[in-house]
C-alpha cells in the first residue's frame, strides 16, 4: 500500500473539518451578516482543503493517471455529500418556520389567504400552540397558573441544542422559530 493513500482517503474529512471551523470562525467574526455567508465561505475553504490534500497526496502515489483522477473525483463527491449534510444541519435551525409554512400551504391545496396565514402565525397564537403542546407532552407542568419545567430529559436536550447553536452560529444571535 502506498504511504499517501490514507491522506487521499481522509481528504474529504479534512475538508469537512475546514468547512465547519471556517464557517464557525466567519459566523463569529462577522456577526452582522446572515449564516449563509459563513456557510459559503466555509464550503469554499473546505473545497480548497480537499483539493490541496487529495491533489498533493494523489500526485505522490504510484498509480496510473486514471486512478489519480478517479481518486480525486471520489474525494470531491464525498466532500460534497458531507458538506451537504453540514449545510442542512445548520440550515435546519434557520429555516424551520419557513419550512413549516410551506408544508401547511401545500397541505391546504397550494394556497391560503394571506390574512389566514398571518392570523395563524400571530406571535400570541404561535406561543399558545407551543405551550399547549409542551404541557400536553409533560415537558411543562402548570401549577396555580404558572408554568414549571416538567421532564428533565427534554430540558437537557434543549440545552444541548442551545450549546450547539451557540457554538456553530455564535453568541448574540437568537434562533428564529
Amino acid at each position: 500500500m502506498n504511504a499517501f493513500y490514507p491522506l487521499v482517503v481522509l481528504a474529504p474529512v479534512f475538508g469537512l473539518a475546514a468547512y465547519c471551523l471556517g464557517q464557525i470562525a466567519v459566523a463569529r467574526g462577522m456577526s452582522g451578516r446572515g449564516p449563509y455567508h459563513s456557510l459559503r465561505v466555509g464550503f469554499v475553504l473546505g473545497l480548497v482543503v480537499v483539493g490541496a490534500v487529495a491533489g498533493w497526496a494523489a500526485g505522490r502515489m504510484e498509480v496510473t493517471p486514471a486512478d489519480r483522477v478517479a481518486s480525486l473525483a471520489l474525494d470531491l463527491l464525498t466532500y460534497l455529500a458531507l458538506a451537504f449534510g453540514y449545510f442542512n444541519f445548520v440550515n435546519l435551525t434557520v429555516a424551520s418556520l419557513r419550512i413549516r409554512l410551506l408544508e401547511e400551504l401545500l397541505a391546504a391545496g397550494g394556497g391560503k389567504p394571506a390574512d389566514a396565514v398571518m392570523a395563524a402565525y400571530d406571535s400570541r397564537h404561535v406561543v399558545a400552540l407551543r405551550l399547549d403542546r409542551l404541557v400536553r407532552g409533560g415537558h411543562l407542568v402548570e401549577k396555580d397558573g404558572r408554568l414549571h419545567s416538567g421532564r428533565l430529559p427534554f430540558l437537557i436536550v434543549a440545552r444541548i441544542f442551545d450549546g450547539l447553536h451557540w457554538f456553530i452560529i455564535g453568541p448574540g444571535r437568537k434562533r428564529r422559530a
